[in-house]
């Protein structure tokens, strides 16, 4: 049955189950497998050929790309896009009206050549797109539905029907890397002082932990965002008073933030100390590897005990095991 023939009752319930496993997929995959399952899904709910899932900023009127997805379209597709978006009129039909979906025929005259062009290069006749813009950051996010020459026309129920699930969407990849960003500090031995985010390949933030964000404003008190403040080299960065390390995650980047300052009420003694109780050695191995009497390192001891406020050992590798809040 098609979902045109289906009673409002029966599209409501399926509407409400598509939701529901876009959650469940948002848990339950890595965020370079998130996209072609809940595209795959959508399809089924509303039937399309093709689709182009990204984000972007608009930059004097035209988006600057940050992250994309093609579905069953080749590479090739987005640096075309490119060459003709000055003439793509479905950029300024979206942003004149963010969150309601438009209708495009990709052939029509007045479409314009360049996307009469791109049509024909790649088997398209129709496409269906709406932008969601990030108030914090205001990237757009946005997803366009594509048919081929032939196939089904787009109506306004089509419309209706991506205005309301594209808001699912958006939050369904938030939650999608924030799972991620828990999977891999779960994985992590050593996560001391460590906080995580996802940025795209230009250096914007996607979603960032409350202490990612702490730690760059101590190394940068004006950082106000999104863009990270520093360029990413093959080790990552390493600054006065954090390092950030980086791995690569489909077209994202997971990014893991240390502080140099372990505990800030210590001195830099102290917090050589410290971290060497938090890896569990004695007070012969801290001496040792320190190079101090192991009466020294008693005296620092005494002193951590008293700035931080506690009694034992176990306590100071908990704080500094524990995550910026």
């Amino acid at each position: 049955m098609n979902r045109s023939d289906r009673a409002p009752a029966n599209l409501l319930q399926a509407f409400s189950e598509l939701t529901l496993e876009l959650q469940q997929l948002a848990q339950n995959k890595d965020i370079e497998h998130f996209y072609p399952h809940a595209l795959a899904r959508i399809s089924q709910l509303l039937p399309f050929d093709s689709a182009w899932w990204g984000r972007a900023a608009l930059v004097d009127g035209l988006p600057d790309e940050h992250s994309c997805y093609l579905y069953r379209l080749p590479p090739s597709y987005l640096p075309d896009w490119q060459s003709i978006r000055h003439i793509d009129v479905t950029v300024n039909r979206v942003h004149e009206v963010p969150g309601r979906a438009v209708i495009v025929d990709m052939s029509a005259p007045d479409s314009g050549p360049g996307l009469n062009w791109l049509g024909r290069q790649y088997g398209i006749g129709e496409l269906l797109c709406v932008v969601h813009i990030d108030p914090p950051t205001h990237l757009s996010n946005h997803l366009a539905l594509y048919r081929a020459p032939g196939a089904p026309r787009f109506n306004q129920d089509d419309c209706h029907l991506l205005n309301n699930l594209m808001l699912h969407l958006v939050a369904a990849v938030s939650a999608n890397q924030i799972r991620t960003l828990v999977a891999m500090r779960e994985k992590l031995t050593r996560p001391r002082n460590l906080a995580l985010a996802v940025c795209d390949p230009r250096g914007v933030l996607q979603c960032a932990e409350r202490g990612f964000v702490d730690l760059l404003l101590d190394q940068w008190p004006q950082w106000n965002g999104p863009q990270l403040p520093m360029k990413l080299g093959p080790n990552g960065f390493e600054g006065t008073r954090l390092h950030v390390e980086y791995s690569a995650v489909g077209d994202l980047y997971l990014l893991a933030a240390r502080s140099h300052t372990l505990l800030p009420k210590l001195s830099p003694r102290e917090n050589a100390v410290a971290q060497c109780f938090g890896d569990g050695k004695t007070y012969k191995e801290v001496a040792r590897d320190l190079g101090m009497s192991p009466n020294t390192v008693r005296h620092h001891i005494r002193a951590i005990y008293s700035k931080l406020g506690v009694k034992d050992k176990a306590r100071i590798a908990q704080l500094l095991h524990a995550p910026p809040d």
